[in-house]
């Protein structure tokens, strides 16, 4: 049984978290390099580079083989009456909307790298200014008059110099103590910018958003990376296949985690006209199928091959108008599959 309820059974899992590792400490060689971790990334970027040129080739193999057949293992022949149900649909239209939201999610890319720019922007900033500090601050002795440690570790001490008191946090790994004498660097214009030596004193605040904004701009640039890719191959393949008029089922699948049943993407069970069918899996994306989850003998249209397949319903699940859902095969097409 999986612990993880099916996590660690996604192949991209395997290759974004190492993207994001290497993209992450990419800012950061002093911190690689201080852990001793310079290895382990040269490792985590031969297999994430490894896996990427795998599934290009896996990819190329997999067009091959559906240019060879007609596309047959996944869609029946094109007829006449693929696009008789509903002439409301321009589906040449439909075919280049794909690569508009291809387009889009393409754009996300750069929204996510400005994110994670503004975190390093956050964090060099910050640097600069405690170096800025330590080579031109006015230096006196203070007194340690208080200090006060967290459960986590951390620890902030109060510093009286001269007439005025500050609050330093500490991030080395020296104890203060009360009635310790320590060596005082502060802003002769601003003097409420003090630091120690050792200790840089930057915003925690501001250094927590700086990390923050790191993480999340390089984990949000992996899968919008990962979305333009994936939307760009069904755009692609829709393209090549055009699309098959069906009958489908949405069925809802739970998988249990825990104490908890979570809700991934549901299967979408498609009939063909002439009697065959295929079984497909929603993926996870912006134009989901939960919300269409437990609606049979829908009516749509399907396109794609292999892990690049399409489902488009005549109207969406908020608004009218025709919906696009990306899925992938959970097999090929068979006489009678599809069916609940």
């Amino acid at each position: 049984m999986d612990p993880f309820g099916g996590f660690v059974q996604r192949r991209w899992l395997w290759f974004a978290l190492p993207a994001a590792v290497v993209a992450v400490f990419a800012f950061s060689p002093d911190v690689v390099a201080a852990f001793g971790l310079v290895p382990a990334v040269a490792v985590l970027v031969a297999v994430g580079s490894g896996g990427a040129v795998w599934r290009l080739r896996v990819s190329v193999r997999n067009r091959a083989a559906a240019s060879e057949d007609g596309f047959g293992g996944w869609l029946p022949l094109p007829t006449d009456h693929d696009h008789d149900h509903d002439r409301r649909i321009d589906f040449a239209a439909e075919t280049g909307r794909l690569r508009r939201v291809a387009r889009r999610a393409a754009a996300f890319v750069f929204v996510w790298m400005a994110l994670a720019g503004a975190g390093v922007a956050d964090l060099v900033l910050l640097d600069q200014a405690a170096d800025e500090l330590l080579a031109t601050g006015a230096r006196t002795t203070g007194e340690v008059v208080s200090v006060q440690t967290f459960s986590r570790g951390e620890m902030t001490f109060e510093v009286r110099f001269g007439s005025r008191t500050a609050k330093i946090d500490r991030d080395s790994q020296i104890s203060y103590t009360v009635g310790e004498r320590v060596t005082v660097i502060y802003d002769r214009d601003d003097p409420d910018r003090v630091r120690t030596p050792v200790e840089e004193n930057k915003s925690q605040f501001l250094v927590t958003l700086g990390y923050v904004l790191l993480v999340a701009g390089s984990l949000g640039t992996l899968f919008a990376v990962l979305a333009a890719v994936g939307w760009r191959g069904r755009a692609r393949a829709v393209a090549a296949t055009g699309w098959r008029n069906a009958t489908v089922d949405i069925v809802r699948v739970f998988a249990r985690n825990g104490r908890s049943l979570r809700r991934p993407p549901p299967e979408i069970h498609v009939r063909f006209r002439e009697g065959t069918g295929i079984v497909l899996k929603a993926m996870s994306s912006t134009h989901g199928a939960n919300a269409l989850a437990d609606f049979t003998d829908r009516l749509a249209w399907v396109g794609g091959w292999g892990r690049h397949m399409v489902v488009l319903f005549p109207n969406g699940p908020r608004r009218p108008g025709p919906y696009a859902v990306p899925a992938f095969a959970l097999s090929l097409r068979t006489e009678g599959g599809g069916r609940r």
